[in-house]
């Protein structure tokens, strides 16, 4: 697949969005302040990354805001949606994501809510009319706090076998599906618990980031060869093959960080 370019300038398609987005809120005296977020300003964008804002407009506004002929003003998209998140996603050329959060300005303390800013201040502030955004962008760390109590890095196992638990009891029933669906849950937590014990934390929000580069190629196949088909023998083997996975991390992770483990538990045996 070729990089989303722009075939009128030849820069990326995302690098014309954002251009033409920054001078639509710029513009726009309804709206107070805005920011963005994401790879691009965290310096790790590319050619598939998606570019990624939230808008805070006067409370007065917001009502009257037509979001989609508004995005459609600054540039038309193939295809715009409201998702379950309350973003407004518009797909552009070449398959770019752009998502866009409509907010009301008395409520950008929103953004406390955050786990991490994940880039610095200066690149994600677009506009901040009153002053009022870059001092809760300021109160936020820039990177997710990672466990690092014996305490916390036992949760993560903890929930590893949660998922693993109620994924295998509704493959026994016969909901392939829904133990596939468990499964990526499962897996999610494998590909944490792997950060954890080899020390590669950085990207640990979405721990599946670059899993290739920063995990061991072993760990990597191994939580790949999870993802089989939604039938009873792949999926049997494969939930066998993650108890087995998660049971060696969470035994090297306790050893490492002095907590006990569930040893009756562990030692399950799997059918």
């Amino acid at each position: 697949m070729s990089s989303p370019q722009d075939p009128a300038d030849g820069y990326l398609v995302q690098d014309r969005l954002d251009r033409a987005f920054r001078s639509a809120f710029d513009a726009d005296p309804r709206i107070r302040a805005a920011l963005t977020y994401g790879s691009r300003p965290a310096g790790a964008g590319d050619a598939w990354s998606d570019v990624e804002y939230w808008a805070f407009l006067d409370d007065a506004a917001l009502p009257g805001l037509d979001p989609r002929a508004w995005i459609a003003a600054v540039a038309e998209p193939e295809l715009l949606v409201h998702n379950e998140f309350g973003a407004w996603v518009a797909v552009y050329d070449d398959l770019v994501r752009l998502e866009l959060h409509f907010w009301p300005a008395s409520d950008v303390d929103v953004v406390r809510g955050w786990p991490s800013r994940g880039a610095p201040i200066e690149r994600m502030v677009i506009l901040d009319r009153d002053g009022t955004l870059v001092p809760v962008l300021a109160a936020l760390p820039e990177r997710a706090p990672v466990p690092t109590s014996a305490a916390e890095v036992a949760e993560v196992c903890g929930r590893f076998a949660n998922w693993w638990v109620l994924g295998r009891n509704v493959l026994r029933r016969g909901e392939y599906e829904r133990a596939q669906d468990a499964l990526s849950q499962v897996r999610r937590y494998l590909l944490w618990m792997a950060r954890l014990a080899e020390g590669t934390t950085e990207r640990w929000l979405t721990p599946s980031r670059c899993a290739e580069a920063d995990l061991s190629g072993e760990l990597v196949v191994a939580v790949g060869a999870l993802g089989v088909p939604s039938e009873p023998v792949a999926l049997t083997a494969a939930y066998r093959a993650a108890w087995d996975l998660g049971g060696q991390l969470w035994r090297e992770l306790a050893a490492a960080r002095g907590f006990d483990v569930p040893t009756r538990l562990l030692a399950t045996a799997v059918s």
